[in-house]
């Protein structure tokens, strides 16, 4: 979540919620509009998997909804984290000094690969059986995806994605403004991989450096599947545990 100093919001509830709504909401909204926009305007290279769909709104108006919820659950979250002060018992520091000014900009990569991560494993476990009927089957509605799916989730996956991204608080230490900055890469990451247009280059996935990072590209054939490339912002648990789409490089 986008963290606020302790003050008089820890006795509030509704606050922090609005607060944060609001912040997750603009930064979305603007983020996804420029995405799907600039997609409308055929700018990037179109990969297999592209919307095929614009004409009509009934995809992205379903999308729309859904992220909306997930706006919300987002909000509520963090206005748990500070209406019940659960935000005093995570490692989130206020003054800069208090660690190395390093640490400040290594702290950024380093939530990433901790994102990175636990999205790899739970985006595989909600690919279960068990779990996919009653929390992933929304978000793969979008078989072909735009800008406005990257939020698009169930209710209680919005959950799950809320609290994953909290629990790294707790892990590491945090200033909030390295957490906004990492927040900001994490929207604008997900917004891209759900665009339906590719801006790396076409031999990214062949390329020694490139072949770690996920793309559009990827994450589309995910979509059009249902099955392989389940990272987030990198490729390096899907090429370890081989679930790299075959076809993909």
């Amino acid at each position: 979540m986008d963290f606020f100093p302790p003050s008089t919001l820890d006795d509030l509830f509704l606050v922090p919620a609005v607060i944060a709504i609001v912040a997750y909401g603009l930064r979305y909204a603007v983020m996804a509009s420029a995405a799907y926009l600039v997609v409308r305007g055929d700018w990037g290279h179109v990969h297999a998997n592209a919307p095929k769909k614009f004409d009509t709104w009934r995809n992205v108006r379903r999308e729309i909804s859904y992220s909306g919820v997930t706006v919300l659950i987002f909000g509520l979250v963090n206005a748990m984290l500070f209406g019940f002060g659960l935000i005093h018992h995570s490692q989130v520091y206020y003054r800069v000094a208090s660690y190395p000014l390093w640490w400040f900009w290594a702290s950024i990569v380093v939530m990433l690969i901790l994102h990175d991560t636990l999205f790899y494993w739970i985006h595989r476990a909600m690919h279960s059986k068990a779990l996919f009927a009653v929390m992933h089957c929304v978000h793969h509605q979008s078989v072909y995806p735009t800008a406005f799916a990257a939020y698009s989730f169930h209710p209680s996956e919005a959950l799950v994605e809320a609290l994953i991204v909290t629990a790294i608080v707790y892990i590491i230490p945090v200033h909030p403004m390295a957490f906004i900055i990492f927040q900001t890469i994490s929207t604008a990451y997900n917004v891209y991989g759900h665009c339906g247009r590719e801006f790396y280059p076409k031999d990214t996935a062949s390329h020694w450096l490139g072949r770690w990072l996920n793309t559009s590209t990827a994450h589309a054939a995910h979509h059009g599947k249902g099955q392989h490339n389940y990272g987030l912002y990198f490729m390096f648990w899907d090429r370890w545990m081989r679930t790299v789409d075959p076809n993909y490089g």
